[in-house]
C-alpha cells in the first residue's frame, strides 16, 4: 500500500468495521440487563470516555506513525522491559479472553438458531469455533480476517434497517425497561459497554497511509466513536421498546436477533443471525492473528518463554497451541458472565496503559495534559467501580 492512499471516510469505515462487530451482538443484552433505563447514559458515558482514550491513541499515532499498535506504544513509553512486557501481556490476555467471550456468544446464537439439533451445545459450538479458527490462523500465511471489508456494509446495513424499522413503527412500541439499576449496576454496565467499543485503536494503524496523520486520524477517531455511539443507542432503543421484560429475560444473549424477528420478520432475523455469526468468526480470527504475532515478538524479546517462538507446524508455534488449549478450556469451564467481566476489566486496564504511555511521551506527542488527566481519571474510576460492582457488591 502506498503512503497517502487513505482518505478520512475510508479510515472512518475501517474504524467502524473494527468496532461494530461481535461485541454488540454478544453484549447488548447484558448491558440492558445491568443498566435498565440507564442504558442510553451508559453508552453515552462510555463513548465520551472512549473519545478521551482515542485522543491519547491519536497523539501516539501521529508521533509514531510506523508503529505496529498498542504494544509498540508501550515499548516506546516504558524503557523497562518489565513494565512494557507486563502491559503487553495484559493486552494479550485481554485479546484472548475477548475471543473466548465471542466464542461463547457464538454458541448462544447457534443453539438459538438450531434449538433441536442433537449434541449442539453452547460449549461445543464455542470449542469448535476456537479450535477451528486457531488452527486456521496457525496454517495460513495471511490475515484470515481480511475479508472483513465486505462484511462491514452488510452488518451496518442490517443493523441500520433494524433501527429504521423501530423508528418507523414507533407508535407500536411498548417500553418495558423502567428499572433503576443503582450505582453498582450502572458501573457494571459501563464496564461492559467498553467491550462493545473495543477496536477503535485499529484506526491508528492507518497513520502511515494518510497524508496528514495528526488531523486525519484525529477526525476519523472522533467521527467513528460518535457514529458508533449513536448506533448503539439506536439499537438499545429498539430492544428496550419492542421486547417485553419476559421475552427479554428469556433471550438475553440473542436479544438483537429476537427483536429483529419481531420488526423484520423471519428474513430479518436470519440476516441478523448471519451477520452475528460472521462477525464472531472475523472477530475471533482477528484476535488470534494479533495474539499469535505479539506473543512470538514477546518471546523474541525474552519476555515470554522460548517455546512461544518455536515452530510447531507451518507458522504455528508451541506457544500458540498452548494458548489455544488454555483458552478453549477456560471458555468451556467458565460462565459467560465471568468471561465477559474479566475481559471488560482487562480492556480497561489496557486503556489505562494507553493513557500512561501518552502521558509519558507527551513531549514527543505534544499531547495536552488536561485531556489525558481527565480520561485517565475517568477510566480509573470506571475500573474501580466496575471491579467493586462485580466482585464486592
Amino acid at each position: 500500500m502506498k503512503n497517502n492512499q487513505l482518505g478520512l471516510w475510508q479510515v472512518v469505515s475501517l474504524g467502524i468495521g473494527s468496532i461494530v462487530g461481535a461485541g454488540i451482538f454478544a453484549l447488548l443484552g447484558q448491558v440492558l440487563r445491568e443498566a435498565g433505563n440507564f442504558t442510553y447514559l451508559s453508552f453515552a458515558v462510555s463513548g465520551i470516555i472512549a473519545m478521551f482514550c482515542g485522543y491519547a491513541y491519536v497523539k501516539l499515532a501521529a508521533a509514531y506513525p510506523q508503529a505496529g499498535g498498542i504494544t509498540d506504544y508501550f515499548h516506546h513509553a516504558f524503557p523497562s522491559k518489565f513494565a512494557s512486557g507486563t502491559l503487553s501481556l495484559v493486552y494479550v490476555f485481554t485479546t484472548l479472553i475477548s475471543a473466548g467471550a465471542l466464542a461463547k456468544s457464538f454458541g448462544f446464537y447457534m443453539v438459538s438458531l438450531l434449538p433441536h439439533t442433537p449434541f449442539l451445545t453452547v460449549n461445543a459450538c464455542a470449542a469448535v469455533m476456537l479450535v477451528g479458527l486457531g488452527i486456521l490462523n496457525m496454517l495460513k500465511a495471511r490475515d484470515v480476517g481480511s475479508a472483513e471489508a465486505w462484511l462491514v456494509a452488510f452488518k451496518l446495513g442490517i443493523l441500520g434497517l433494524l433501527i429504521a424499522a423501530g423508528v418507523y413503527k414507533f407508535d407500536h412500541y411498548t417500553p418495558a425497561f423502567t428499572t433503576n439499576p443503582g450505582v453498582n449496576g450502572f458501573f457494571q454496565s459501563i464496564g461492559l459497554t467498553f467491550f462493545a467499543f473495543a477496536g477503535f485503536g485499529v484506526i491508528t494503524n492507518a497513520a502511515a497511509y494518510v497524508k496528514d496523520p495528526g488531523k486525519t486520524i484525529r477526525a476519523a477517531m472522533f467521527l467513528t466513536l460518535f457514529i458508533v455511539m449513536m448506533l448503539y443507542i439506536g439499537l438499545a432503543f429498539v430492544i428496550m421498546n419492542y421486547m417485553s421484560v419476559e421475552q427479554f429475560d428469556a433471550n438475553v444473549n440473542v436479544s438483537v436477533a429476537v427483536v429483529a424477528k419481531k420488526l423484520l420478520g423471519e428474513p430479518g432475523s436470519f440476516l441478523i443471525y448471519a451477520a452475528a455469526v460472521m462477525a464472531f468468526m472475523t472477530g475471533i480470527s482477528a484476535s488470534f492473528f494479533s495474539v499469535f504475532r505479539v506473543t512470538k515478538s514477546l518471546a523474541e524479546q525474552r519476555i515470554l518463554p522460548a517455546f512461544y517462538k518455536k515452530t510447531l507446524w507451518n507458522r504455528g508455534t508451541y506457544g500458540n497451541a498452548l494458548s489455544l488449549t488454555l483458552l478453549t478450556l477456560f471458555t468451556i469451564f467458565f460462565g459467560f458472565n465471568d468471561i465477559v467481566n474479566l475481559s471488560s476489566m482487562a480492556y480497561l486496564i489496557s486503556y489505562l496503559g494507553v493513557f500512561a504511555s501518552a502521558w509519558i511521551l507527551r513531549r514527543q506527542t505534544k499531547a495536552r495534559r488536561i485531556p489525558l488527566f481527565i480520561g485517565f481519571t475517568a477510566m480509573a474510576a470506571i475500573l474501580v467501580g466496575f471491579v467493586y460492582s462485580v466482585y464486592f457488591s
